[in-house]
């Protein structure tokens, strides 16, 4: 099992941010996963957020092993071809240590979405955000589809409900083959399992907190992989581990023990350092 680090952007300076990269990839941390959001929350009027897939970037020229990802970026913020085109070259930048995660974006629970603050950064930058969790879900579907048409192919098109490319040409190509690898960020939901067994090449358990938890999950997607005749076991599993470092610790080697592939710690604020040194990271 690796070990990653989920770092929040809200109120940090990107010296502080570089920092805490650059001393966990001094200790072994595997990848570095930042967040996909316009706004700091509860309150973005009290703390800066500096903007995600930037921030990798800048990151990527700062460090040399450390894999990075956003932990996920969300569909509605950008249209896919231009993600195509931020992502093999960041990939390119970072000489192949991308890890690209994505998700739908929101909750399908109206109140978790408002207190997340979801709809107020939409409201705020003008940017249309569908409420209803099923056209974010079909987003997310036909952008992953032209990403990966834009990858692999020379030439791109694609006509959906959502999205639409004619002759779309991407170069350069990722320096990972086919491209790199897909994190998709999702709960536990039908329509969004059908997403992962499709396209994923390594799924985010969001909300997933216990051994059991994983072990639901698994079964889940092995149940939605055979549907497609997709082996389960091509796509890695991740979860997002919280608590004090002796707790962590006794709940990562329990994850390790049911064959999870990547843990990704979120410590506390104030803290990342000290857990950087505690954790027995190799």
């Amino acid at each position: 099992m690796k070990l990653g680090l989920s770092l929040a952007q809200d109120g940090f300076e990107y010296k502080e941010i570089k920092m805490i990269t650059l001393e966990a990839e001094r200790v072994g941390v595997n990848s570095i996963w930042l967040l996909d959001h316009l706004n700091a929350s509860p309150r973005p009027d009290k703390q800066q957020f500096l903007e995600c897939w930037t921030l990798l970037s800048a990151l990527s020229i700062e460090t040399t092993s450390v894999r990075l990802g956003p932990l996920v970026l969300n569909i509605n913020n950008r249209n896919p071809a231009l993600v195509s085109k931020m992502v093999t070259t960041l990939d390119k930048i970072s000489s192949g240590r991308l890890d690209f995660g994505i998700g739908a974006g929101g909750t399908n629970r109206a109140e978790q979405q408002k207190k997340l603050g979801y709809e107020y950064e939409f409201d705020a930058y003008g940017i249309p955000f569908p409420t209803t969790p099923s056209i974010r879900i079909e987003k997310l579907d036909e952008g992953l589809e032209i990403m990966k048409r834009m990858w692999t192919q020379n030439s791109a098109t694609f006509t959906g409900k959502h999205y639409s490319i004619k002759n779309a040409i991407c170069l350069p190509k990722p320096v990972q083959k086919p491209h790199p690898p897909i994190w998709i960020g999702s709960r536990f939901g039908s329509k969004m399992m059908r997403i992962v067994a499709k396209h994923a090449d390594g799924w985010n358990m969001m909300g997933a907190t216990t051994v059991e938890d994983f072990k639901n999950g698994r079964e889940l997607l092995k149940e939605f992989c055979s549907r497609i005749g997709r082996n389960a076991n091509e796509i890695k599993t991740s979860i997002i581990v919280k608590g004090s470092i002796s707790e962590c610790e006794q709940r990562l080697k329990e994850f390790a023990e049911k064959g999870l592939d990547l843990a990704i710690l979120r410590i506390p604020r104030d803290k990342e350092i000290e857990y950087l040194h505690d954790i027995k990271w190799k």
